[in-house]
């Protein structure tokens, strides 16, 4: 079975699926920042990450909500979309005791998604004011990267100027010693 992407658009879409993608596209909107996007089929895995990366000619990349043991502190981390995840790496890197993935009644209570959907756009919102926002240093490096607009189904590339703009802060940037799974 085929994957699909659309094409390459500008401009918000006519429906919103959840009040957090719509805040995401009024906050762009307003704030006059430049962005693409596509709609596609839900992007969860490698394979479909691959798939959306040919669409843009641009890497995606994953993002994670992560939470201590007592569900009290947070983490939102932007890596690299084939790198594996290791908990134990992310919290010496940062000199944390280990971190847990977020489910999903936390996600949603936070950044307003789904798992599948999570987003640096979602520190826009009040409930995600003290998330700390981590991210890979070569990642925050590139000029743009692309991450969902808080549904599974649709993907922004945008510059990381203007998302650290939008999102009015910039990462706690780590190295992430894994190797690329292609």
């Amino acid at each position: 079975m085929d994957f699909y992407t659309s094409d390459i658009m500008t401009g918000s879409p006519k429906e919103f699926k959840t009040e957090t993608q719509k805040m995401i596209y009024e906050r762009l909107e307003n704030d006059g920042i430049e962005f693409t996007r596509i709609e596609s089929d839900p992007g969860i895995s490698m394979d479909d990450c691959l798939n959306i990366d040919r669409a843009f000619g641009i890497d995606t990349v994953k993002t994670i909500l992560l939470t201590n043991r007592q569900k009290s502190k947070f983490w939102l981390y932007v890596t690299h979309a084939r790198k594996p995840f290791i908990t134990k790496e992310f919290g010496a890197s940062l000199q944390i005791p280990r971190v847990s993935f977020a489910d999903e009644d936390l996600m949603m209570r936070i950044l307003g998604t789904a798992h599948g959907a999570a987003t640096p756009f979602g520190l826009i919102r009040e409930e995600a004011k003290d998330v700390i926002f981590v991210m890979d240093r070569d990642v925050a490096a590139r000029e743009k990267i692309v991450i969902t607009d808080g549904d599974p189904c649709g993907f922004i590339a945008i510059r990381n100027t203007d998302l650290f703009r939008m999102i009015g802060r910039e990462p706690i940037l780590i190295e992430n010693p894994a190797i690329i799974q292609l």
